[in-house]
């Protein structure tokens, strides 16, 4: 088993690599969302210097952000400083879009995406945009051709495990655990929220705060759901108080409101929501707070349904190293 955390980009980025390898974890990961972040090109440039073990990647890489010639170049670029530590995790897209009013990829021009990207990196001539493109790079400007890295589908849904089936290196799953795809070598998940510290509790700083910030989420998911979303909304506690609230705001400005301080933090909108309704938040914590113990046993029961890189927490904000610290002892590490 393999263990690993993700992060968004951030100025912190160094720090909190070279946290992780101290700690023992496999691998660190960084978001894609420049409306939000820094770049995560050159927060992974930083990551990878600044460590010598620690495999460092995108969780996950936004594939329309950039053109598919330059994200080779970075992906190229990277593997040169830091041969065999770099992984390409690619999705179709959350934050890194939904920030900007846009939508998900289709699956499709990912799909594309992926083709084309390894065609690159194994030095052949693809077609971009209607014209033949390949890596010219002359000796001492990138690794020579082909440019072996592990790429990584994000995928909850059968159309983007179809695509990771057939075009990458592996799949993140975070979707129903019932139906979890098989036949992966390469399989991680996320193996807990927030792990408790000893003598730490429900009520400590550090574990609401981060709550706060999960279970604002929960609201961003469902409202940016991609069926009829009002009523995703809806099905959550004080659902019609959160949209009515959000009303206040031009239509054409809710997706920056939404997404303000996404993963980070708790923008105003949903910081007022909090506070009128504590009940909510009380019963969540209830819900994702839990033991080493327990984590141990969500290891255990997901590594028997194929899981093979457990990652850890994605959401403390400001307190990412407690958050780092805490899940690595509770791994063992």
């Amino acid at each position: 088993m393999e263990f690993g955390v993700s992060y968004p980009a951030s100025f912190e980025a160094v720090e909190q690599a070279v946290l992780a390898e101290e700690l023992g974890f496999d691998t660190i990961g960084f978001y894609d969302s420049p409306a939000l972040e820094p770049d995560v090109w050159i927060t992974v440039t930083q990551a990878v210097q600044a460590t010598r073990r620690i495999r460092v990647g995108t969780e996950v890489l936004i594939p329309h952000l950039r053109h598919p010639m330059v994200q080779a170049a970075a992906i190229a670029t990277v593997e040169r400083l830091a041969p065999g530590r770099l992984y390409v995790g690619v999705g179709t897209g959350f934050t890194g879009r939904m920030a900007m009013g846009q939508r998900p990829l289709a699956w499709g021009y990912v799909r594309e995406f992926l083709g084309q990207i390894r065609g690159l990196l194994a030095g052949e001539a693809v077609q971009i945009d209607g014209r033949v493109a390949q890596m010219r790079h002359p000796p001492g400007f990138a690794p020579e051709r082909p440019i072996r890295v592990p790429l990584i589908v994000a995928a909850n849904g059968p159309k983007g495990v179809e695509v990771a089936r057939d075009l990458s290196d592996g799949l993140i799953y975070g979707g129903d655990l019932s139906k979890i795809p098989t036949g992966f070598d390469t399989l991680w998940m996320p193996a807990g929220a927030i792990v408790l510290d000893d003598g730490d509790s429900r009520a400590s700083f550090e574990v609401q705060d981060t709550a706060r910030i999960m279970f604002s989420l929960r609201y961003h998911l469902a409202y940016e759901g991609f069926s009829n979303p009002p009523v995703l909304v809806q099905q959550l506690p004080y659902g019609d108080d959160w949209l009515a609230s959000l009303q206040a705001v031009p239509a054409d400005l809710r997706h920056l409101a939404v997404h303000d301080q996404h993963t980070v933090g708790v923008n105003d909108h949903d910081r007022e929501f909090i506070d009128r309704h504590p009940d909510a938040l009380a019963e969540f914590v209830d819900q994702v707070v839990i033991t080493p113990k327990q984590l141990g046993e969500n290891i255990e029961r997901l590594a028997g349904l194929g899981m093979t890189h457990a990652n850890g927490p994605a959401l403390a904000g400001r307190h990412w190293e407690w958050a780092t610290r805490t899940f690595a002892k509770a791994c063992g590490l």
